[in-house]
């Protein structure tokens, strides 16, 4: 996909709103590509509320965002994010699917953080088919590694921190809850605009 902004005229965008995951995104892109590139533009906004640079954009990579959303705002976002695609544009997603771990739906608070899990339905229903073809599609459920293990106990002390939390036990269970998930399943697919 990286390759794909290459040959072409368009910028690629990358839109999270945590900053540190952009600059892990870049890393990775350049150590894929072998060097940077100025067309990669990489930005920490909230994409419901704030507004998006102007395209048109080769490709949007949304990793690990939309599930953040309802499924109605996850439209609006898609939406937004569709004015700026041309014929050929590609728009490649992560998503939290419904046989996620964490997902509990007879829990009242299964949404609090996460605010949808996705089946591929779900997914399909944001890129309509007379609009988006699909190219790729993956629903992967795995067990986590070390690696995962500790990129988890960090995301853990961002929360403490972003979210200001002083009480040793909440942070405690914070902790907790990050580091015993022994397991993630997602949804990745990649489309392209008609």
């Amino acid at each position: 996909m990286i390759s794909y902004a290459g040959i072409t005229e368009r910028r690629l965008i990358g839109i999270d709103n945590d900053a540190s995951q952009l600059v892990a995104l870049r890393s990775r892109m350049v150590e894929i590509a072998g060097a940077d590139d100025e067309r990669w533009e990489l930005i920490s906004i909230d994409p419901l509320y704030s507004p998006l640079p102007a395209g048109p954009y080769a490709m949007v990579i949304m990793y690990k965002i939309l599930h953040f959303f309802t499924l109605n705002e996850c439209k609006e976002v898609i939406s937004k994010v569709n004015q700026h695609l041309v014929k050929g544009s590609l728009i490649s997603i992560c998503v939290h699917s419904s046989k996620h771990p964490t997902n509990d739906p007879t829990n009242p608070d299964n949404d609090a953080y996460f605010k949808h899990f996705f089946t591929q339905e779900d997914v399909d229903s944001l890129f309509p088919a007379n609009k988006f073809e699909r190219l790729y599609r993956a629903d992967i459920e795995r067990n986590y590694e070390k690696a995962d293990r500790q990129v988890a106990a960090l995301w853990a002390e961002k929360v403490i921190t972003d979210m200001k939390i002083t009480s040793h036990r909440e942070k405690a269970n914070w902790r907790h809850h990050a580091t015993m998930q022994q397991s993630t399943a997602e949804i990745i697919n990649v489309y392209r605009k008609l």
